[in-house]
């Protein structure tokens, strides 16, 4: 059993008032080590337009660290909300990395109904220019990550279609296959009883 130890009661980032797109919130970020750095992509939230916490919009900051305590961020969000699927947002990504390139699977927001929301990739040589290839699955679904290596030529991904964990298989990233459970949440437990994702 993995045994993890707080380093600190304090956070390792903030919402920066200074930054309206992310003076609210920052939280459920992805992180991967790479060339002897920590790089971190977080989802962020803004200020609803009555000046309120409420309909907020989700953008994706970056931020990188030499120790992963201390941190230093771009001003501007790497993704924002400026495609249809995303209206209010790309939210909680997850990053691997395959070869020289760096694959985030995200939730792309759009906001209309609760169950308005899609599987999103976009693939970025950098961590920092991000380009998106749309949307993976084309159902309400969320929490997906890619494996970070081919398994017999095919593209792995977890996803999850409420409440459970899923496995599926691709050849080219857009059509996926073999979609199979592979965890459930356990009903007697008192954390895990509703619904379970995969880790970030």
């Amino acid at each position: 059993m993995i045994k993890l130890r707080r380093l600190s009661d304090q956070p390792i980032l903030l919402p920066k008032k200074e930054h309206p797109w992310e003076a609210v919130a920052v939280f459920n970020c992805a992180a991967i080590y790479n060339n002897g750095l920590v790089h971190m992509i977080y989802r962020a939230t803004d200020i609803a337009p009555n000046g309120k916490e409420g309909p907020y919009i989700n953008r994706l900051g970056y931020a990188v660290s030499k120790d992963g305590i201390h941190f230093n961020r771009l001003e501007r969000p790497i993704l924002s909300n400026d495609t249809e699927q995303e209206a209010r947002g790309p939210e909680d990504p997850r990053i691997v990395k395959m070869g020289d390139i760096f694959y985030m699977m995200y939730t792309g927001y759009r906001g209309r109904f609760s169950e308005d929301y899609r599987i999103c990739l976009a693939t970025s040589k950098n961590l920092i220019a991000w380009e998106r290839q749309g949307v993976v699955l084309d159902e309400p679904n969320k929490d997906a990550s890619l494996f970070p290596e081919k398994i017999k030529g095919k593209y792995v991904m977890f996803h999850r279609r409420e409440p459970d964990i899923w496995i599926a298989y691709s050849d080219d990233l857009k059509t996926w296959y073999d979609h199979k459970i592979i965890m459930k949440p356990i009903p007697d437990s008192d954390w895990e009883y509703n619904k379970i994702g995969i880790a970030r």
